[in-house]
């Protein structure tokens, strides 16, 4: 705040403690700076944290809470092999096995999801534009929609799906789907696939084909 002096009335102007009180707060609180850190932490959803990411999933309509915990968590647990569990006061029990398997989105996951849910919001439905949002969704990895017939088409993944993948796609319904078509989905990893070179598929006598 500039020009403090001229806020005071007059007859407090020449108050010690007030004038203290009042410069304290001015060095502690910035407006300039306070209005650079709404938009960075809460405005901007490229850089949203915290409490502003819950605003952005309030509005576009998800929930930083899912149902089933992505696979890759880590969970505390007694050392074994092949898989080393964390120790104490590092990481939470596992929730497999319990009748509510809820699981707290990381900020980086759930802006991913805001950002999935809002494309598919707006996005207009062709095997074209389709194909470009899966690229978004899934940046590393092969998966594309196909056109199978008349009102048919078909989701296909070149991967086996994580826990997190697993519910974007099949529990939230994110991947656009175009009126009246019939979608299915099918999972076929590279490995033990016959196909072409290139693909990342088998060669002959090391593969067998894609149902």
């Amino acid at each position: 705040m500039k020009n403090i002096q001229d806020t005071l009335m007059s007859q407090y102007a020449n108050s010690p403690i007030i004038c203290n009180l009042i410069d304290s707060m001015n060095e502690c609180i910035d407006p300039n700076k306070s209005i650079n850190d709404f938009y960075k932490f809460a405005f901007n959803i490229k850089t949203a944290k915290g409490f502003g990411l819950d605003i952005w999933g309030r509005i576009i309509g998800v929930n930083r809470s899912i149902n089933i915990p992505p696979g890759d968590i880590d969970v505390f647990g007694f050392k074994t092999k092949p898989q080393s569990f964390k120790p104490f006061n590092s990481h939470p029990f596992s929730a497999a096995g319990a009748g509510f398997n809820a699981y707290r989105l990381s900020d980086e996951r759930f802006r991913l999801l805001i950002m999935l849910k809002a494309a598919s919001n707006i996005l207009s439905v062709t095997a074209p534009n389709i194909n470009t949002y899966l690229r978004m969704v899934f940046p590393n990895k092969r998966a594309y929609f196909l056109i199978t017939g008349h009102m048919k088409g078909r989701y296909f993944f070149e991967f086996i799906p994580n826990s997190f993948e697993r519910h974007i796609i099949y529990n939230l319904g994110l991947l656009p789907r175009p009126s009246g078509v019939l979608i299915d989905y099918r999972e076929s990893p590279p490995k033990g696939i016959f196909g072409f070179s290139g693909t990342g598929f088998q060669p002959f006598n090391q593969g067998c084909f894609a149902s």
